[in-house]
């Protein structure tokens, strides 16, 4: 199996299995034996320090004292307050004025919420997504909006010869990638344009919208057909293609999509169509589900108008930025 990787900047397949995995640690643990040259190693020590004290603080059953803190790690009291100080100013941690105690912090609080809404819409998109990769054979993703990009949650490999292999907890910018254009044309009027006017709209291919007058009226077709698409604009080797998912409000909570090798799109036509059939379906009967059948009624509306990806000259040439493109 060929698979191909999404980090851009090494297009090539990788290796897959156990020597893949030894290779790997191998090169941690050469990075790990390395002196870090931009940051000293109290600030690594420090770093650790504060990540156990929160550690403890999360674990304990009960609220903890500063002697208790210390004695656990075998840390003097100043420098155990210090990093207590730097949790509680952060909202990490949360200290009773009275008793001078610490207990979990409002921020971790709220992180733990939204973690848990996210964790449930992957549990609940996974069936929808496991559908939509058996029927495409192509590599499934699901995404929501975090702030100004796009997070991706969940993906599942396709069981074809090719696989576009993703990564989880990955963010991608909105204005160039199938899943961010389908986010974004289905927020509230007011927060889409201040988003699309905070945009750098950077250039990554030879395709990437970059003139705002243009991601506007995609903005405008996505919300007409219900449909987005990436033709090679975040990394020109991938065609992908990506629907909202609408909750109750008319509002995207997610989106579902795929990832196709643009250079095998380009010559299969009706695949790329078939394609973009079954992810509007999937993500109008996860509507359904979440958002109601009034919801998706509405918003999945006629036929997908016809689409082909465009044939652009040395698309492996086009500019690398890391991270995953999709």
């Amino acid at each position: 199996m060929l698979r191909w990787e999404h980090d851009y900047e090494r297009m090539s397949p990788v290796k897959t299995g156990a020597s893949a995995m030894q290779e790997e640690f191998g090169q941690i643990e050469e990075k790990a034996a390395q002196p870090d040259g931009g940051s000293s190693a109290g600030t690594v020590q420090s770093l650790q320090r504060g990540l156990q004290i929160l550690d403890m603080v999360v674990q304990s059953a009960e609220p903890l004292r500063l002697a208790d803190i210390a004695r656990e790690l075998d840390m003097d009291r100043a420098s155990a307050f210090r990093l207590l100080q730097t949790l509680e100013r952060n909202s990490l941690v949360a200290k009773d004025p009275l008793r001078k105690n610490y207990t979990v912090g409002g921020r971790l609080l709220q992180w733990a919420a939204t973690i848990g809404q996210d964790v449930n819409l992957v549990a609940t998109a996974r069936p929808y997504l496991e559908q939509l990769v058996t029927r495409t054979n192509e590599s499934g993703h699901f995404g929501v909006l975090t702030k100004d990009r796009a997070l991706l949650l969940d993906y599942i490999g396709s069981r074809g010869t090719i696989v576009v292999q993703n990564r989880v907890g990955v963010f991608e910018p909105l204005h160039c990638t199938a899943l961010g254009k389908a986010l974004l044309a289905f927020q509230p009027t007011a927060r889409r344009e201040a988003l699309v006017a905070a945009m750098r709209l950077e250039r990554h291919t030879a395709t990437t919208l970059t003139d705002p007058v243009a991601l506007e009226q995609t903005i405008a077709e996505v919300r007409r057909n219900g449909i987005a698409y990436d033709d090679g604009e975040y990394n020109a080797v991938l065609y992908c293609v990506a629907s909202p998912v609408i909750g109750r409000d008319g509002e995207a909570i997610g989106a579902i999509g795929v990832s196709m090798v643009k250079p095998i799109a380009v010559e299969a036509p009706e695949h790329v169509a078939l394609v973009a059939t079954e992810v509007r379906a999937a993500a109008r009967a996860m509507t359904a589900a979440l958002g109601g059948e009034d919801v998706a009624r509405a918003i999945f509306t006629g036929d997908i108008p016809a689409r082909t990806p465009t044939i652009t000259a040395n698309p492996t040439g086009s500019k690398g930025a890391g991270s995953r493109r999709n």
